[in-house]
């Protein structure tokens, strides 16, 4: 494909691209980073290795 083409079809997506969704418009919650942080370290794996749930627990509004 040339250069031209893919100008094309990057034009033509953002024409489909929808609005960008300020900060401001989501919901305020807190999350306890440090916590969580620490609770994985402590059970020996990374934050990412968490089950949804364990992750939650440190999710508050």
């Amino acid at each position: 494909m040339s250069m031209n083409g893919q100008m094309k079809k990057y034009g033509e997506s953002l024409k489909n691209m929808s609005e960008p969704i300020l900060l401001s418009q989501y919901p305020k919650i807190q999350l306890d980073l440090r916590g969580l942080m620490q609770y994985a370290k402590e059970k020996g794996v990374k934050v990412i290795e968490l089950t949804e749930r364990e992750k939650a627990a440190f999710i508050g509004e």
